[in-house]
């Protein structure tokens, strides 16, 4: 099965932070990058 690749964008590093760590634990989803503002 393909993972589905994803960018985070938020402006406040705490709530990346959490979305990546959400995300971190489905193993169909890769987090290839983050941006801030």
């Amino acid at each position: 099965m393909t993972r589905i690749r994803v960018l985070l964008a938020d402006d406040h590093a705490v709530v990346r932070q959490g979305l990546y760590a959400l995300l971190q634990e489905n193993q169909d989803i890769e987090v290839v990058a983050q941006a801030s503002d």
